[in-house]
């Protein structure tokens, strides 16, 4: 009996690791990228996405289990993909953090100002990104403890108050508010890169997979329920707001050059109880507080892991800390608009690590026969299908990056 409850335990706790890694800062995006779609067109995307964020993690998982030595996916690559591939990961995930950081940095700035206006303050807008990057270093250089403290206070205070936001939206919900249709099909396109952003999780699977002692059953529930998790939370969330705004105020949303900030300011406008406005902002400000602190400290030890730099001196923390955040915040300065766009350049490097190197490493453990009990559903079509829906993503965010396709948001 004992054994059972653990095992179920572990999965548990497995499944809580992965929809926590997922949900954050990024579902402040999906609403406006709903409103720009169509509500329902961003569901089914938005299933799309889930799938292959899903296949990918279970195609890490089946690679990790003929890796067992292994304990993160750098080494899964390095061993099975040599040092070309470790150099394409290396580079994949400094892009990846860097867009992350550049991307918190700007809606935590713009969020940052809206509160303070509340108060009747306002900062200029590069005052208030230096503020914020200054926070999150001084957090990170004061070490993983502290980073991970105010990550556990902050989370569980967001989700607490997003039931309590999502219970008192759904009264004011419309049905005739939800029902409105996509502009077009490059809209639809230009969506994918960041809806897939909200469903990465990827970098921590192979601790799962350790977690659970490598045991498929144990692993391949976690890593579905984990990421399913988001997967309903977002759609409460997407449905809830905007079935609770007009069609003129989601039009408004959709092309407001701040749009995030807007997107809070219009839904704590919605409900008549007391101080939702406030709680609705420190949702969003908790969202991206809990992002941007976790995206920091990975990119801080990533940093210190490839430079072989000590983490006890304070001069290479501090130069490590320079290295973590001068650039995403000159990126938001000169970019103050960049939230959206800067997930949607997040999104190639995950595809990257969490489907083009996943694929090729199973292809190479199945043609090896190194693969052990576990396999991953769809056989080589799945390879292929996978590989597939990954390069529509990243030629999404090419068209975007070359004016092909709409800028969204």
């Amino acid at each position: 009996m004992q054994t059972v409850i653990k095992m179920k335990s572990q999965t548990f706790g497995s499944a809580l690791l992965i929809a926590g890694t997922c949900i954050g800062a990024g579902m402040l995006a999906l609403p406006i990228i709903s409103a720009l779609t169509g509500l329902w067109e961003a569901l089914a995307l938005m299933l799309v996405t889930w799938l292959l964020a899903a296949y990918g993690g279970l195609l890490i998982a089946e690679a990790g289990r003929a890796c067992p030595g292994t304990e993160n996916l750098h080494g899964m690559v390095g061993l099975l993909l040599g040092r070309n591939g470790q150099a394409v990961a290396v580079i994949a995930m400094l892009f990846l953090y860097y867009a992350l950081c550049a991307a918190y940095i700007s809606g935590g700035a713009s969020q940052f100002n809206s509160v303070l206006m509340i108060t009747g303050l306002e900062l200029p807008y590069w005052v208030a990104v230096v503020l914020v990057t200054s926070f999150a270093a001084i957090i990170v250089l004061l070490g993983t403890a502290l980073v991970d403290i105010c990550n556990r206070v902050m989370f569980i205070s967001m989700l607490l108050l997003l039931m309590v936001i999502l219970a008192s939206l759904f009264p004011h919900t419309q049905l005739e508010n939800l029902t409105y249709d996509s502009r077009s099909f490059p809209v639809l396109l230009a969506a994918l890169p960041v809806l897939y952003t909200s469903f990465g999780y990827h970098v921590v699977v192979p601790t799962v997979v350790g977690y659970v002692q490598g045991c498929p059953a144990k692993f391949s529930k976690a890593l579905l329920i984990g990421s399913a998790l988001p997967f309903v939370l977002y759609i409460f969330w997407v449905v809830s707001t905007l079935g609770a705004l007009s069609p003129t105020v989601v039009s408004n949303m959709a092309t407001m050059p701040d749009s995030v900030s807007y997107l809070i300011s219009v839904v704590g406008q919605v409900s008549s109880a007391g101080h939702f406005s406030l709680m609705i902002s420190v949702f969003a400000s908790f969202a991206l507080a809990t992002s941007f602190l976790g995206v920091a400290l990975g990119l801080f030890d990533y940093l210190s892991e490839l430079s072989h730099n000590s983490h006890n001196g304070l001069t290479g923390r501090v130069r490590a800390i320079l290295l973590t955040l001068v650039v995403p915040m000159l990126v938001a300065i000169y970019y103050p608009d960049g939230f959206i766009l800067a997930l949607g350049y997040a999104a190639i490097a995950l595809i990257v690590l969490a489907v083009f190197l996943p694929v090729l490493m199973v292809w190479k453990v199945r043609r090896l026969h190194m693969e052990e009990p576990y396999q991953a559903p769809g056989g080589n079509i799945g390879l292929v299908v996978a590989a597939l829906t990954g390069l529509l993503v990243v030629a999404a965010q090419i068209g975007v990056s070359l004016g092909i396709l709409p800028l969204l948001g």
